[in-house]
């Protein structure tokens, strides 16, 4: 399987937070941070979508920062924004807002979507679709570029386009390789943000009482911890 890039769309207006998400950070971590931290070793560049200017490659030679073609376009600017800079036959694409990605799916997903030769691969979790968590393949970039130009900005759009081939994985594919779907959480207001804190401190706190649990409890005889 050829290597594959991770494109990371950060350049939302965030209307429903009231500022932008890269302000915002998680334990002390950017929140754009958490899916290149999580999937970046899968993939071979990591392209970050943003308007600003004030994301920076932080000196990784495997970063690159660019902007949107289409101004005011939405996801679907975004999407077609990083598949122009990337090299890739196939791409991930995830939201910078969401911090709990899981790097088993996306592997999964990006294996299936090269056996199957396919240029989309979306999650369709009881009818609701997935779009930035999600593999693109290049030429994608000319149908979205089609879409933008006629004024369209729904990224839906893109998965009735019958010159691409889509597959769509579902609740169940889903859960092999992330059991609760938490790939799909994202902070989208202040309250999400509150959310994804109690989350990460119940895991951390799940991860102290575990590693209390084994120095604590006495092994079956013949066998060490």
């Amino acid at each position: 399987m050829p290597p594959m890039n991770l494109v990371v769309l950060a350049g939302g207006r965030s209307r429903r937070m009231g500022l932008p998400k890269y302000c915002l950070s998680l334990a002390g971590i950017p929140l754009y941070e958490y899916p290149l931290r999580r999937l970046g070793a899968l993939y071979q560049r990591h392209i970050i979508v943003e308007n600003k200017g004030l994301i920076s490659a932080d000196g990784k030679p495997e970063r690159l920062i660019v902007g949107d073609l289409v101004a005011d376009a939405g996801p679907l600017g975004g999407i077609y924004s990083g598949l122009r800079a990337s090299d890739a036959a196939l791409n991930m694409v995830v939201g910078a807002d969401m911090p709990f990605v899981s790097s088993s799916l996306a592997q999964a997903m990006g294996k299936r979507a090269y056996a199957q030769d396919l240029d989309i691969l979306v999650p369709n979790i009881d009818g609701l679709l997935e779009p930035l968590f999600a593999i693109y393949s290049s030429r994608v970039a000319n149908v979205a570029a089609g879409l933008l130009a006629s004024g369209v900005r729904s990224v839906r759009e893109l998965f009735r386009n019958e010159s691409l081939r889509i597959g769509f994985i579902d609740r169940a594919y889903g859960r092999q390789y992330d059991e609760r779907l938490m790939s799909f959480f994202n902070v989208n207001t202040l309250d999400d943000l509150i959310m994804a804190r109690l989350m990460m401190r119940a895991g951390e706190k799940s991860i102290e009482e575990e590693r209390e649990w084994m120095h604590t409890s006495v092994p079956c005889p013949g066998h060490h911890w």
